[in-house]
């Protein structure tokens, strides 16, 4: 008897390995200037003071400009615009956001374990 393999699994696999590969690379330290943040539905001037749902937002756009992909799940888990650091998670990225001294906010994404 044949056996089948699923081709839309192994593709899935593959992409999702070289995305864990490829944040794992260069998914630190991007700073979120306004080539980044072009197109965005969160403007510049809202980014000090956003919410978890705008962090999200900022993080799926980012993501997707960054590593060429579609964001299908996003979700803010905390904000602190006091302190400037935004968390959650972009398609099981896990992502932060923080300023620098300098006042830059930099954005990391994290391969899920």
């Amino acid at each position: 008897m044949p056996s089948f393999v699923d081709n839309d699994d192994m593709t899935n696999n593959s992409e999702l390995a070289g995305l864990q590969a490829l944040v794992a690379d260069v998914g630190g330290g991007n700073v979120i200037d306004a080539e980044l943040l072009e197109g965005c539905t969160v403007q510049a001037h809202e980014l000090d003071e956003m919410d978890e749902d705008q962090a999200a937002r900022v993080a799926a756009h980012c993501f997707s400009v960054l590593f060429d992909h579609k964001v299908e799940q996003l979700e803010g888990t905390a904000a602190d615009a006091a302190i400037g650091v935004w968390r959650g998670k972009v398609d099981g990225f896990a992502f932060t956001i923080s300023r620098e001294d300098l006042g830059d906010l930099v954005l990391d994404f994290s391969v899920p374990d």
